[in-house]
């Protein structure tokens, strides 16, 4: 084993995760106020994704709240996609960027059971991580660089995997599976046979969200993804309108747990929303309060680590990812904007290219979200028990890719131009560059980073439709 492939089977493991998120009681229904919390009670936070190992081994107006109820599952009209330009009529760069992405997925993709590992070589993953495979695989398709009959040949691998997924007593898909196997596992990897890890309200947004754009796009498959789907408790994912999900608390039982922060919160309440599921509260009625960075007003949630021992980032990934496959709403475009304007000041200001984003390293910790706010200070690089490390401030790839498709300029091409390179040809794009030249690259090389990579390309090839509902709706 190399020494950069030990380093980025570490990445996926030792990403900055508490082994046990904060918590937030069941509250009543109505306008939040962040000042009635004690301090002890805990709030999740939007980084319940992985543990953080003590050693790396080889991460508006409120409206009423719909009571929670087992979802009804729509199914999408029966619609062709609309034709997408082939890769050959995409820009030589765009095509060199494609093919380079995609080389991520044929060394990942799991014969046995149809998943994509969530780091290079390592068979183990999320559903966030999914979520990014199907998108990933389903961009592939539609530029052209996966053939029909390889694309049904992965999808019905996956689709038996899924039904026949071991279920936790829960109902929902445990936090973790191994990819060779489709065992559950632990957060850390280790073997979870009751599935006492729990689940993740944002991951299995994502997940959901990719499944929502299988059943559209390839209408063949709906049927069966709708019977995968009704087999689980998709209503525990939600509470009193917030988004819900469980943990392993001291006793090994579940316990259910408020999650999300400002941005993640609303992209996977959207997502939701696909299958019926409607977090009213997630996505009316935040706790947010505005703030000034380089003279720019941003909004910020109001649950920091300070009052709910969980950081607010507020970094490019969420709002990236409404844009690429949902498409903002009018309320969010100003947030949107503004939280672009204020990277591009800070480039003019340092002479720093920025792009913020959470993503994972190839060094200690492993994981960090750099954002442009959080817990009171701007341009924070911790992880998510709030340790700074401002030495490790990186440019994120997929940021920069996401970034350039949405909103082409002057200063998204210079971020593109700048990790157009990042990459290895027979392994994918690298996550990203530090910030300080003396580290130079960010050679971790994870799902996440290039199935973006290929969701923004086919952004581009679709005239910047939306990737989940352009074409359908």
């Amino acid at each position: 084993m190399t020494g950069i492939t030990s380093v980025l089977l570490s990445t996926v493991l030792c990403v900055n995760i508490n082994q046990e998120p904060p918590i937030c009681p069941s509250r009543p229904v109505g306008k939040f106020d962040i000042n009635t919390q004690q301090r002890r009670q805990l709030i999740a936070a939007p980084d319940n994704f992985y543990p953080e190992q003590e050693q790396p081994t080889p991460s508006p107006i409120p409206i009423p709240v719909i009571p929670a109820v087992t979802p009804v599952i729509p199914t999408p009209k029966p619609t062709v996609p609309a034709s997408v330009p082939p890769l050959s009529q995409l820009t030589q760069a765009d095509q060199i960027a494609a093919k380079r992405a995609w080389k991520y997925f044929e060394r990942n993709w799991n014969k046995q059971t149809g998943l994509v590992n969530s780091g290079d070589n390592y068979p183990w993953t999320t559903w966030w991580d999914q979520g990014s495979a199907l998108l990933g695989i389903h961009a592939a398709r539609q530029l052209g660089l996966l053939p029909k009959e390889l694309f049904e040949q992965r999808m019905q691998t996956l689709l038996n995997t899924l039904e026949k997924l071991p279920l936790p007593e829960t109902g929902l898909p445990n936090k973790a599976y191994s990819t060779n196997t489709a065992e559950m596992r632990q957060l850390n990897n280790k073997p979870d046979p009751k599935g006492i890890s729990g689940w993740s309200a944002l991951d299995m947004g994502r997940f959901l969200l990719g499944l929502h754009t299988m059943r559209s796009h390839y209408p063949e498959y709906s049927d069966r993804i709708n019977h995968i789907v009704s087999r689980w408790q998709l209503s525990k994912l939600v509470k009193d309108g917030w988004l819900n999900g469980g943990i392993t608390g001291n006793n090994g039982k579940i316990r259910e747990v408020q999650e999300g922060r400002l941005g993640y919160e609303q992209y996977a309440a959207h997502s939701l929303k696909l299958w019926n599921i409607q977090a009213s509260n997630a996505l009316y009625n935040p706790p947010v309060k505005t703030v000034q960075v380089d003279g720019i007003t941003l909004q910020v949630d109001q649950r920091n680590q300070q009052n709910s021992n969980a950081t607010n980032y507020l970094t490019n990934d969420p709002y990236l990812l409404w844009g690429l496959e949902l498409g903002w709403t009018d309320n969010i475009k100003p947030q949107v904007q503004n939280l672009l304007k204020v990277q591009v000041k800070r480039f003019q200001r340092t002479g720093i290219i920025t792009a913020v984003n959470e993503d994972s390293l190839d060094r200690p910790p492993y994981f960090l979200y750099y954002s442009v706010y959080s817990n009171g200070q701007s341009w924070q690089a911790v992880n998510s028990r709030g340790k700074s490390y401002p030495q490790l401030r990186f440019v994120s790839t997929k940021a920069a890719f996401s970034w350039f498709a949405i909103m082409p300029n002057e200063y998204t091409k210079k971020l593109r131009d700048f990790v157009q390179n990042l990459a290895e040809q027979s392994r994918g794009f690298f996550s990203g560059k530090y910030e300080n030249s003396q580290l130079g690259i960010n050679a971790s090389v994870d799902v996440n980073t290039n199935a973006i990579v290929l969701e923004s390309l086919l952004y581009r090839a679709r005239g910047q439709k939306p990737i989940v509902l352009g074409g359908n709706k």
